[in-house]
Parts: structure tokens; C-alpha cells; sequence
């Protein structure tokens, strides 16, 4: 990203990561852990060459995503545990989830840019498990939430 007054490219920008779900922007958040895609592997052999191990693909495993962010007072904060004490009430709806790359440049949160950058999209999620950091009243770190989403696929969109 360019610094707007002098056209410079500026390299070390930061990165957020817009969250939406069933295309309704939710949140911004700083970490995603858990992107991938992997397909289990199985093992055979055959009788002509025994010593020679041979793979098929098997299924298809269910990624496990962790979103993080800064727990902050009002507004739209309390998406993600909405969402996951629906449990409580019965089944938890399933959502789509998009989670899109942006930067922000030298001078903070207004040139917030998401146009042209890669997002994924992450289909049928449920959460699995909400956390909150260390409440401690001595330390003056943020508190951080946490969402974990089990997903049925995940997709790369441009």
C-alpha cells in the first residue's frame, strides 16, 4: 500500500482480516489460525510389489479455524458468542464465512483497504469452542476472544 501524501510503497503495512457471515460484515480480527485443506491418505500394497507402500485418497478432513480478536464493549462485539450459545437453545445454525485480506497502512484504520485482496471462503461453519483470554486486573494487555469454527469446505476467492 502507498502512503497517500508521497505515493511511496510503504512494506511493512499491517494486516486485519474482515469477517463475514452469510455476507454480513461481523468483525475485524487480527488472527487466523487452522486454513487448510487436507484429504486423509490410504495406505495399500499389492501383491506384485509388497515392498512398495501405495496411496488412494480417502476423505476429506473437516478443518478446525480460530478466529482472534480484541474484545471491545458495544456495538456488534458479541457475534461470536451469539453464535455459539445458540447451542443452548438447540442445534447451532450453520453459516458460510468469508475472512478477506487487508492492510492498513502508515497512518492506522482509515486507509483500511479489502478491495483485490484474497479471501476465503469457509462453507457450512458451526463453532465449536469460545474462549476468552486471561482476566487479569494487574496486567494492561488487551483481552483477547477467540471463536474455533468446524467447516465442510474451504475455498480461495478473488
Amino acid at each position: 500500500m502507498s502512503d497517500s501524501r508521497t505515493g511511496v510503497k510503504d512494506p511493512l503495512v499491517s494486516f486485519a482480516f474482515k469477517v463475514e457471515f452469510d455476507g454480513a460484515p461481523v468483525a475485524l480480527v487480527s488472527g487466523v489460525d487452522g486454513l487448510s485443506k487436507e484429504v486423509e491418505m490410504i495406505e495399500y500394497r499389492d501383491a506384485a510389489t509388497p515392498n512398495m507402500p501405495h496411496f488412494r485418497q480417502g476423505r476429506r478432513k473437516a478443518p478446525r479455524i480460530t478466529l482472534k480478536r480484541a474484545y471491545l464493549n458495544g456495538g456488534n462485539t458479541n457475534k461470536f458468542f451469539e453464535w455459539i450459545a445458540e447451542a443452548d437453545n438447540g442445534e447451532v445454525k450453520a453459516k458460510n464465512v468469508t475472512i478477506t485480506v487487508g492492510q492498513f497502512g502508515p497512518s492506522g484504520i482509515e486507509e483500511r483497504d479489502f478491495g483485490g485482496m484474497n479471501a476465503w471462503v469457509l462453507s457450512q461453519c458451526k463453532p465449536a469452542k469460545w474462549s476468552i483470554s486471561s482476566l487479569d486486573g494487574t496486567s494492561n494487555s488487551l483481552i483477547f476472544e477467540s471463536i474455533e469454527l468446524v467447516c465442510e469446505e474451504v475455498r480461495l476467492s478473488k
